[in-house]
């Protein structure tokens, strides 16, 4: 094919340069951006709503948010797999992953803003099946979304440098989509109140301001790497489920990046779940989350733009990384062990558990370039480049830490003896019930930071000669092409 021939002019001439435009850089950063500013609603406020508006109980709560998050676990690496196997059947003639991006939106914006709307008009039975389907509509479209804005990296970056490139104008937009609507909803809840009109407006904020950026991201992403596509399209085997226990028996880089997705997933979980408590019960004052928010989250932009830098320095994303989750486990600590010995200031505790938070969260806002080096890894060990299904189980393990956070903080803040009927009714907690929700927002995230580091210390596999033999297996297999492209047709 001619596409062939310019496969190996096209990878040789963007090995030492990125040929990335200001577009692609805004438009991959848009697609977490946009999914960022409706997941901090659905992730840090979607508890307090359930119990504290809509009066579902604790118990109930653990069991939605168990098959919530058992259906997501299914469904993110079925939505890989389809993405795969509907480019394989399409022979390449379509992009693989952009269309998916723009039939998310719909099923976003309008499960977002319903789910914050329509429960509360009805009762009892009909309102939890209501809540039910209309947070899986929503989840349905954001593991679209999520699954395609993912994988696209693989078949937009032509080279290294443009693969850090995009997951770090990913990190920046998921900062900042962060950052819009940790500050603004707080605002909003504060202004109206916890009531069903707040939380209403919210979800029109999120949904309207998410749906936009991911127009966006759609709009500034571009399949591009033409040899990454020829191999996903060219292979001889079809893509399976069973593939992603041939990959994690194989693929330790890989199998690294699973292990800390689960126990970073769950460390911040835990953390964005119980905050809201720490400052609507604790501080008395909700409002407090926007301030938080604006160091907690306005970090990682400086820490984002010095990445580069400190990678040079130190020697390795990977070496970078580590540091960040030491730094987090030492702020954490340090402030539980500052409680437990005297009073803590709440500007205190806001300021470090915000930086510590901001620490924890580079290792996720630095791992997506890791995760894309971990599919051409498994590429070069089986032979298969499947995208889709890679991203869609790594997706996967994200989806199991939040399923066991979500499932095990609701019935904590039951067991530590938080009362609903007090916070409705505006009175203060226990002294049991203070202790036990800032024990789980701080040593419980600093436990996972450590487990997350042990993972990529120990398990983590890909070394500067990996990357060498990569690069010149990827070389071999375009110089294979060009001379199937020379040979003369019979």
């Amino acid at each position: 094919m001619a596409e062939e021939k310019v496969v190996k002019q096209q990878n040789s001439a963007n090995e030492m340069k990125s040929s990335l435009t200001l577009k692609h850089k805004l438009g991959y950063g848009a697609g977490d951006a946009g999914g960022v500013a409706t997941l901090v609603l659905i992730g840090t406020f979607m508890n307090r709503y359930l119990t504290n508006v809509l009066g579902i109980p604790f118990a109930t709560l653990s069991i939605l948010l168990l098959v919530w998050n058992i259906w997501d676990m299914v469904n993110d690496p079925m939505m890989g797999t389809i993405m795969d196997k509907s480019f394989s059947k399409a022979h390449g003639q379509k992009d693989k992953f952009r269309p998916w991006m723009l039939r998310s939106i719909p099923l976003i914006v309008i499960g977002l803003i319903a789910f914050f709307s329509v429960p509360s008009m009805f009762d009892g039975m009909m309102r939890l099946v209501a809540i039910f389907l209309l947070k899986v509509i929503y989840e349905l479209g954001y593991t679209m979304m999520n699954i395609a804005m993912g994988s696209v990296l693989g078949v937009m970056a032509l080279n290294d440098r443009e693969r850090t490139t995009l997951s770090s104008a990913r990190g920046m937009g998921s900062t900042v989509g962060g950052l819009i609507s940790s500050m603004i909803i707080p605002v909003i809840l504060s202004r109206l109140g916890e009531n069903t009109t707040g939380y209403m407006v919210s979800g029109i904020f999120a949904a309207i301001l998410g749906g936009a950026l991911i127009f966006f991201h759609y709009w500034g992403t571009e399949e591009r790497n033409v040899a990454a596509k020829l191999a996903a399209e060219e292979q001889t085997e079809p893509t399976k489920v069973t593939d992603i226990f041939i990959t994690l028996a194989k693929n330790k880089a890989f199998l690294s990046l699973c292990l800390h997705s689960i126990v970073i997933v769950f460390g911040s979980t835990l953390f964005n779940t119980t905050l809201p408590y720490i400052y609507g019960d604790v501080f008395g004052d909700i409002g407090l989350m926007g301030t938080a928010a604006l160091i907690g989250q306005g970090l990682p932009v400086v820490l984002l733009l010095i990445a580069p830098y400190l990678v040079k320095f130190i020697g390795s994303t990977v070496k970078v990384i580590r540091t960040y989750l030491l730094l987090s486990a030492a702020i954490f600590i340090g402030l539980y062990v500052w409680k437990l010995v005297g009073d803590l200031p709440p500007f205190l505790y806001m300021v470090s558990a915000s930086v510590g938070i901001a620490f924890m969260l580079m290792s996720v806002q630095l791992q997506w370039g890791l995760v894309s080096e971990s599919i051409d890894y498994n590429e070069y060990i089986t032979g298969k480049r499947s995208e889709g299904s890679i991203y869609g189980n790594f997706s996967l393990t994200r989806r199991l830490g939040q399923m066991l956070a979500q499932s095990l903080v609701v019935l904590m803040i039951g067991w530590i003896g938080y009362s609903q009927q007090a916070a409705q009714a505006g009175q203060a907690q226990s002294a049991q019930a203070v202790e036990g929700l800032v024990l789980m927002n701080l040593v419980g995230p600093a436990v996972c930071a450590l487990l997350s580091w042990v993972s990529f210390k120990f398990i983590w596999n890909i070394t500067d000669e990996t990357r060498e033999a990569m690069t010149s297996a990827r070389l071999a297999r375009l110089e294979e092409f060009d001379k199937k492209n020379d040979e003369p047709e019979v």
